[in-house]
């Protein structure tokens, strides 16, 4: 049995990629039997893990300090000590615009994660292209790994049975945050163009146009599967996203995805399992997406086996044992 404790400190309502990951990573580990989760941070474990600094909503927002971290793990050459796995989230100079705050808090956050991820004994990043950014920071840790995220299990729909192409191309979008790098603009502008219809799960920013999308507002789980599979696409026109958990909920769905080329993850994430749009026609995207229906969902079908919770977290729990045991 291992021990471990968990900082970040998940609630069970929609709260965001992190919060849904790390309860759904928490569920699959649980149902093994193989670990005992630690209540308080300074009790007995073998595994330390935590998302980055912060303690989630569970922990209302509070942040571990670096000194905090050190302390707990003791010197390097004691022999029983904590082992600490660290899963990079962002860092406040890639996601948020530069201003002030960013260049003073959020430099000095920044810092302290960076040197966090550094002192990790393996470092766990969620995309190839999160990796190059914390490079970039100064991430300079010799044992790392790349792991995607996964949908939960209630997304895996047994006999995916979507809407049929007998009308308007039907698109949905998910998001909680309303930062301009969401892309609520293209959002809107797609729902324009002839043939199509678009509704939107989640939070919408105030001023923002809608276009003609159709906002559903956060929902229940069921209710988004609902949406999902009377939908023929995920419409994902986020950048800079590290590793967005709702193209994992989409692809194991069964529904294809039409995505940002970037910069961001969603490329390397989704793979031929959909298309890039083109923000200067997205006419013709549509046309594409139309096209490419079928030949997508049989793909996804195929495929989506890779985009659950149980693949990222049997390779999540690798990662626990080995670096219990002293083998990384």
């Amino acid at each position: 049995m291992i021990k471990i404790h968990f900082t970040y400190k998940h609630v069970d309502k929609p709260w965001g990629g992190a919060n849904n990951f790390i309860r759904a990573l928490r569920e699959e580990l649980s149902a093994k039997g193989c670990f005992e989760f630690t209540r308080l941070i300074d009790e007995d474990c073998d595994v330390l893990f935590m998302n980055q600094l912060g303690t989630g909503p569970g922990g209302d927002g509070e942040h571990v300090s670096l000194g905090q971290v050190k302390a707990l793990l003791g010197k390097p050459s004691t022999a029983r000590r904590r082992k600490l796995v660290v899963r990079a989230v962002n860092l406040n100079w890639h996601a948020n615009p530069i201003g002030l705050r960013n260049l003073t808090v959020g430099w000095w956050r920044d810092r302290q994660v960076v040197a966090l991820l550094n002192l990790a004994d393996v470092a766990i990043f969620q995309s190839a292209y999160q990796r190059e950014f914390f490079v970039q920071a100064g991430y300079c840790g010799g044992n790392d790994i790349v792991i995607h995220n996964g949908a939960a299990e209630s997304f895996w729909v047994e006999q995916p049975a979507h809407k049929p192409l007998d009308g308007n191309l039907r698109f949905i979008s998910s998001a909680v945050g309303t930062r301009t790098l969401k892309r609520y603009d293209l959002i809107a502008r797609l729902s324009m163009v002839d043939g199509v219809e678009v509704s939107h799960l989640g939070n919408w920013p105030d001023g923002t146009d809608l276009g003609r999308v159709r906002l559903l507002g956060m929902q229940a789980r069921e209710q988004m599967i609902a949406e999902l599979s009377s939908s023929h696409y995920l419409l994902h026109p986020a950048v800079k996203d590290v590793c967005p958990n709702v193209v994992f909920e989409a692809l194991c769905s069964g529904l294809p995805v039409v995505y940002h080329p970037g910069p961001g993850s969603s490329r390397e994430i989704v793979g031929d399992c959909g298309i890039a749009l083109d923000e200067s026609d997205l006419a013709e995207t549509v046309v594409q997406a139309r096209r490419q229906l079928a030949a997508l969902r049989t793909t996804v079908l195929t495929q989506r086996g890779r985009f659950t919770i149980s693949n990222a977290a049997a390779r999540y729990r690798t990662v626990f044992e080995q670096v219990a045991n002293g083998k990384t």
